[in-house]
């Protein structure tokens, strides 16, 4: 432990944010929310939350220089939150590990009260400090520039790169060995052989298709067509709306003058069998009906309603098997076609490779020509926006779509060949059955880490480890090693149970993350609006979504459990048997790492399919399949669906784990918090400044350090921030008009007054510099709902947040040598978060930049003395006569 020094010893650094006057506040030079509505705040009253956004390197090198700023004025002792997001989670994880290292261990001395302070403090005002130092010459460490090290990324790559294809290529010969297996084997044939005149009757369609040889998964296809999904076309206007399980007596009679007369004009039973599958299709939705409400009114509206609803989404089921056969059906014909040319003497093995690598390359490329052609062609249209949208959607759909078909064709290929197209029936058994022993050995749960291990996620997070928490590593100056960066040091890592900056004097560290969550798990249905959930962990414990909490539970390390909070309805970590569950323990290093993943799938808002299958080819997979320790049928009250059809998928999962994450990558449908592996990626893809969990939680004061590069859309992460918190908290952000005489009587210090401006200063227009650093907001929050008691429920007492929110902005008022990298580099400070070489000059600039801000703002020596004179009611400060509230779309 390391307890701060006494109030008295620090009063004169204290921040004047925390003396900043709450409308309503009776006498004195200061107020707080809980005085404002005479009840507590659950939280000390002068609580105060730093969060520190997204922005990769940039994003480090600006915070970092805040929290120098911070530490130098003395503000630094009075943050108990830390919230951080991405490339601030590199500065904030540095920060927390800094006051983790330092503090006392067991059997050690006690330190004196505020020694670990001080030395962090210290160590962060010295630009000559060792950490600091080691920052500035290692920042670029984070991607290759050395040959030596692009040599291990290289290999590193390649390594990873052909193990994915090697998994995925195992399951597919097996899946293609498993069909031919069925469509090879003598019950098969005999099978055909005799149904032969049904089929043909049933299937008249792959009939006319040119070539001999069977088809079974074409004629599956057709047969799916027929007695399916055309039936179920039919049996949706034979359904009476208006008497209970009864059919419309003309459409029935029509449907079946109309079948007869095809009959008769085909010479086939086809048509009089779709119509007898459509009456069938119409009565087993009654049947479904009656299983699902009982023997409830047979005439109730809502259960008419239910039978057509079934049958509609039975349509949707058979239209998606039948597609899917079909296109297997052209596969395996492609498959064996290319066999049966090998066999009879035609191409080789090099040819065929050859030609199914062209054919992909001229599908991606024509695609790309047609795309840019009709891009091109919409840019000309004054509906240009939505025409680019569509071409963009249904071009990259379709090159996506036969992109897979050569590799495809290709495994289908090799299974045909194997079997040499049904002459070497066993030979190909068991190249089958050994592709599905294998299988199933790496789909196993103890090779699921092989989906994480083989992206390049954990190389990115040593690297992170070595950067950020290296700096502060004692190790890293004993050992003789040490300084060199590309060597893992012990110490550079800590797991996450060992993790207690807190308990040193520092912050409770927060580090945001997002929960992908592309696919609705009740309903099955693509999330089109976030498509992502927040989820903090820390060391107490973890939060997700808006309503979920869990606390960690200290077992013998590394193993921690989660304990769900005061579930009351469904929870992504609330078990049938209660209690706590054993969740994946994780270290810093990867919970920093998860955060700052901002390249490959799982994007939130951003995310989709048409990149995933690059991603795929490409191994650039930087999110981590995090394990819940909960399977979807385990979980209390969980909202995934049951059913044969669900439970038959289930044991698939299970048994096929690794192939089944690797395809939900594929195919970009994550199913959130419900399922037993969570998708995580970079916190900024749901909410990029890291105060979601500040404002979640109440906090009477939070300061926000917004260094996210938003050229192109002024202003939009506190947009986002601001839709959310009226969203998900009913909360509205006001901003503070920034006349002296608002600001002077809510307690800013004269210093401060005249370096704060409205959301709107913060927003640079092109090529001009912006007019502020900074403004002052409030976030209030709605009542306590009705039947809730706030005296009983201090969180619901908390009905206001001060928050003072920085932007890395160039107004012109820094100092030479940043003006002059700004003057040189035109899009300082908001380049791209993709550029992760920084080189001396462009960190030094990024991090004084935020020192710069912080300087101006955390005045020490003003706290406790704002001005008496205020005016009587002090309501009007924030009246709409001096505030407004934040418009979300303005500030794009």
């Amino acid at each position: 432990m390391d307890p701060s020094p006494p109030l008295a010893a620090s009063a004169a650094d204290r921040p004047w944010l925390l003396d900043l006057r709450t409308p309503g506040a009776a006498g004195g030079t200061s107020g707080t929310p809980a005085e404002a509505v005479g009840a507590p705040a659950g939280l000390p009253p002068d609580t105060l939350g730093v969060a520190l956004s997204g922005g990769g390197v940039r994003g480090a090198a600006f915070c970092l220089g805040v929290l120098q700023a911070l530490a130098r004025s003395g503000w630094l002792r009075h943050v108990d939150y830390l919230s951080t997001v991405s490339g601030g989670g590199y500065a904030g994880s540095f920060l927390g590990r800094y006051f983790d290292a330092a503090r006392g261990r067991p059997g050690e001395p006690e330190l004196v009260p505020g020694a670990v302070h001080q030395r962090v403090v210290r160590g962060l005002g010295d630009h000559d400090s060792a950490p600091v130092r080691w920052l500035r010459e290692h920042a670029n460490y984070l991607a290759p520039a050395a040959p030596g090290d692009v040599a291990v990324k290289v290999a590193g790559f390649l390594r990873n790169l052909l193990t994915v294809h090697l998994v995925l290529g195992v399951s597919l010969l097996a899946l293609f060995g498993l069909l031919n297996a069925v469509a090879y084997s003598d019950a098969f044939v005999a099978l055909a052989t005799r149904a032969d005149d049904l089929i043909g009757g049933l299937a008249p369609l792959v009939r006319l298709l040119p070539g001999d040889g069977p088809r079974p998964w074409l004629v599956l296809s057709e047969l799916s067509l027929w007695l399916a999904a055309a039936p179920l076309m039919i049996a949706y206007w034979l359904v009476s709306q208006d008497a209970p399980e009864a059919f419309i007596a003309a459409v029935l009679l029509a449907a079946a003058v109309i079948a007869a007369a095809l009959t008769v004009m085909t010479g086939g039973p086809l048509p009089l069998a779709v119509l007898a599958a459509a009456v069938l299709w119409a009565i087993g939705s009654w049947a479904a009906v009656r299983r699902a409400e009982g023997p409830a009114d047979p005439r109730n509206p809502y259960r008419l309603a239910m039978a057509r609803e079934h049958l509609t989404r039975r349509l949707a089921t058979w239209l998606g098997v039948t597609l899917g056969l079909a296109a297997l059906g052209v596969v395996d014909w492609g498959g064996r076609w290319l066999a049966l040319r090998l066999i009879e003497g035609g191409p080789t093995v090099r040819q065929v490779a050859a030609w199914l690598a062209s054919a992909g390359t001229m599908v991606l490329g024509s695609a790309t020509l047609l795309r840019g052609a009709v891009l091109s062609l919409a840019a000309r249209s004054p509906r240009s926006a939505t025409l680019r949208r569509a071409a963009r959607r249904y071009l990259w759909a379709a090159a996506l779509l036969l992109g897979l078909l050569p590799p495809l064709v290709a495994f289908s290929f090799v299974s045909h060949a194997s079997y040499e197209a049904g002459k070497a029936y066993h030979q190909g058994l068991a190249v089958t059955v050994v592709a599905l022993v294998v299988s199933l050995l790496l789909g196993s749960r103890e090779c699921v880490p092989f989906v994480n291990r083989s992206g390049p996620l954990a190389d990115h997070a040593g690297r992170l480890a070595r950067t950020f928490l290296g700096a502060v590593n004692p190790a890293r100056r004993l050992h003789p090693e040490g300084r060199d960066v590309t060597r893992t040091a012990a110490g550079d890592d800590v797991p996450l149970s060992r993790y207690r900056p807190h308990l040193a004097g520092g912050p409770l560290h927060l580090i945001n993350c997002a929960v992908n969550e592309t696919v609705d798990v009740a309903s099955h249905r693509s999330a089109r609006d976030r498509r992502a959930e927040n989820i903090a962990v820390g060391p107490v414990g973890m939060s997700v979504a808006r309503d979920w909490h869990a606390f960690w539970v200290d077992h013998q390390p590394p193993d921690r459990d989660l304990d769900p909070l005061d579930p009351d309805g469904p929870h992504p970590l609330l078990g049938q048997a209660g209690g706590p569950v054993p969740a994946e323990s994780l270290g810093l290093q990867d919970w920093m790492a998860i955060s700052g993943a901002a390249v490959g799938l799982g994007k939130g808002r951003e995310a989709g399919t048409r990149n995933n299958l690059l991603h795929i080819l490409s191994n650039a997979r930087l999110g981590y399949w995090w394990d819940s320790g909960l399977d979807a049928r385990d979980r209390a009250d969980s909202p995934v669906k049951r059913g044969r059809v669900a439970r038959l998928g289930g044991l698939l999962a299970r048994l096929f784990r690794t192939q089944r994450l690797l395809l939900a990558e594929l195919t970009g449908r994550f199913g959130g918090p419900w399922n037993r592996h969570w998708y995580l990626s970079d916190g900024g893809s749901f909410e990029v400044t890291g105060a979601y969990e500040l404002l979640r939680r109440r906090l009477p004061f939070v300061m926000v350090c917004d260094a996210g590069g938003d050229a192109a859309h002024p202003g939009s992460g506190l947009a986002t921030l601001v839709r959310l918190a009226r969203i998900d908290f009913g909360a509205e952000v006001i901003e503070v008009q920034p006349d002296p005489e608002t600001l002077r009587a809510l307690g800013v210090p004269e210093r401060a007054v005249d370096r704060l401006g409205a959301p709107d200063d913060l927003v640079a227009p092109a090529d001009g510099l912006a007019r502020k650093h900074a403004a002052l907001l409030q976030v209030r929050y709605p009542e306590a709902p009705p039947g809730t008691s706030p005296a009983l429920d201090p969180w619901l007492a908390r009905r206001l947040t001060w928050v003072l929110y920085l932007k890395a902005t160039c107004t012109g008022d820094e100092p030479a040598d940043v003006r002059s990298f700004a003057a040189s580099h035109p899009g300082f400070p908001n380049e791209s978060t993709l550029d992760q070489v920084f080189d001396e000059p462009q960190w030094e600039s990024h991090r004084k930049l935020g020192e710069h801000v912080g300087d101006l703002l955390f005045i020490p020596g003003e706290g406790g003395h704002a001005p008496a004179r205020r005016p009587a009611d002090l309501g009007e400060a924030c009246s709409p006569d001096h505030a407004r509230e934040v418009e979300p779309a303005k500030l794009h």
